[in-house]
């Protein structure tokens, strides 16, 4: 009888071909999600530099373009030239009845207006950046830029950054109080924007009084 020769991978090598392949696709996912993250961070940072910087130029009109606050400040920051690449859109927090602009790690709320007040008129310009996903690291991840050069030195004279949320609040960087370094961020991040956060805002203020 002629003997047949047999071709072929036994099915133990084909296993591990499979387990090889299975590693490497574990492998590459978890690279793309790290990368996608990064650039979700650097846009992210880019959308707040560019509204800062919108906000520099602003102030240096006359001061009466202030408005009175209401739940349409998306709308009035794009109208005065203050987020002029934001698309508003109803705010994904439950309970939220404004507008927001969304960027890549979440929305930014702006808050615009002036209020009247016994000591004086106040004038408040903030942008609430608040992460919608992961919210510990995407927080220490955005904060990781140097904030306090970022940002120009005559805005820290009358503002200050602040962190933010629904159970306790912070300030870490100020004219007065600078402890923007990593390890604050971090500790700082990983008590507010704890796992049972109903939401983690960071908050660019620069409110200020003319008596």
């Amino acid at each position: 009888m002629k003997k047949i020769n047999e071709y072929g991978r036994s099915v133990v090598e084909m296993l591990g071909v499979l387990a090889v392949i299975g590693v490497l696709s574990v492998g590459g996912l978890a690279g793309y999600s790290k990368a996608m993250h990064k650039y979700k961070v650097q846009k992210s940072v880019s959308f707040v530099t560019d509204a800062l910087i919108e906000y520099q130029l602003f102030s240096k009109r006359p001061i009466g373009n202030y408005p009175s606050e209401t739940n349409q400040m998306a709308q009035n920051a794009k109208k005065f030239e203050l987020l002029s690449i934001c698309q508003p859109q109803d705010s994904l927090l439950a309970g939220s009845q404004y507008q927001t602009c969304r960027f890549p790690l979440g929305e930014v709320y702006p808050r615009f207006f002036v209020t009247e007040k016994a000591d004086g008129t106040y004038y408040t310009y903030m942008l609430y950046v608040t992460f919608l996903h992961d919210q510990k690291q995407s927080c220490i991840d955005f904060l990781n830029p140097n904030w306090g050069k970022i940002v120009p030195e005559k805005l820290w004279r009358k503002g200050k950054l602040w962190i933010t949320s629904d159970s306790s609040a912070q300030i870490l960087y100020s004219s007065t109080a600078k402890r923007l370094d990593l390890e604050t961020v971090a500790d700082v991040c990983s008590t507010i924007c704890d796992t049972g956060s109903d939401y983690c805002s960071i908050v660019f203020d620069f409110t200020f009084v003319r008596y």
